[in-house]
């Protein structure tokens, strides 16, 4: 699933192309892919101006004319991609959206079908409904924020960042990347983190979705940006997807276990479950 770094690429490629394009014409092929019925979807869309593309979590939002937005979710496999009109419909393409005197297309393809569209209406500064549960942005919140509200939660800390009402748009590449760079193991108690360690996880998770977003996100199996190029940061990965690798540190083998029904990459030598009084560092 594209996270934070892969969705705001995505985004910076839709509003260099998009604000100040108005729909002219929007095809539903796969009902599923959308909220709502086909004919309120593109009646809702027909003749609305986009005047502005912002990201929220792991959302693309799309500011229209007459105080609507269009909020895409990926999930899983979604990808939006600009392509010629004319151009060959791809396999699982199931939106298509033609723009008033554009001779380009953006297309929503999505081979596992989990991706959703949604027309909503905008509330109090420009505020949608349906996120209003998000939690905030690794961006937005203080450290001294994040470690207060850490240390109040009696859960394992790799679920709770993948808690999106705790902190929104992580995901599971950037929480097992940020957690080895903090040498906190994926299952330590949120509450039994001293303050250093959660900050090193703070510093380090905001370090590392900048330099993702830099190269252009994480492209482990599908994730494209809307020009279908590829993102770089999978060559710095650390642990995520490396089972059995020397971890780059000290060496040790790369584990993989399920910690919260996901799949877990992690060195057991640089985050020890239990603390050591000299972490590796």
């Amino acid at each position: 699933m594209p996270e934070l770094p892969e969705v705001e690429t995505i985004v910076c490629g839709l509003r260099k192309r998009l604000v100040g394009l108005e729909f002219s014409e929007v095809e539903v092929g796969l009902k599923k892919s959308i909220q709502g019925s086909k004919k309120s979807f593109i009646t809702c869309l027909q003749g609305r101006k986009i005047f502005r593309a912002e990201r929220r979590g792991k959302n693309i939002i799309l500011h229209l004319s007459g105080g609507v937005a269009l909020r895409v979710h990926l999930r899983m496999t979604g990808r939006l991609r600009f392509v010629p009109a004319r151009a060959p419909l791809e396999k699982h393409t199931h939106v298509v959206f033609s723009f008033q005197d554009q001779l380009c297309q953006l297309r929503f393809v999505d081979p596992r079908q989990f991706g959703r569209l949604s027309v909503e209406n905008k509330g109090l500064g420009d505020k949608l409904r349906s996120l209003a549960d998000l939690g905030p942005e690794p961006f937005d919140i203080s450290a001294k924020e994040f470690i207060g509200r850490t240390q109040l939660k009696h859960r394992a800390i790799k679920p709770l960042l993948l808690d999106q009402k705790f902190l929104a748009g992580v995901g599971n590449i950037y929480a097992d990347e940020a957690l080895h760079r903090a040498r906190i193991h994926p299952r330590r108690r949120a509450d039994s983190l001293g303050e250093e360690a959660l900050l090193r996880l703070y510093h380090g998770l905001r370090h590392i979705l900048r330099e993702a977003i830099r190269v252009g996100g994480t492209t482990v199996r599908t994730y494209v940006d809307t020009s279908g190029s590829s993102g770089a940061f999978q060559h710095s990965l650390r642990v995520y997807g490396r089972e059995g690798k020397a971890c780059r540190l000290c060496g040790s083998p790369i584990v993989r276990e399920r910690v919260g029904g996901r799949g877990t990459f992690f060195c057991p030598h640089c985050q020890p479950l239990r603390q050591r009084r000299s972490p590796v560092r």
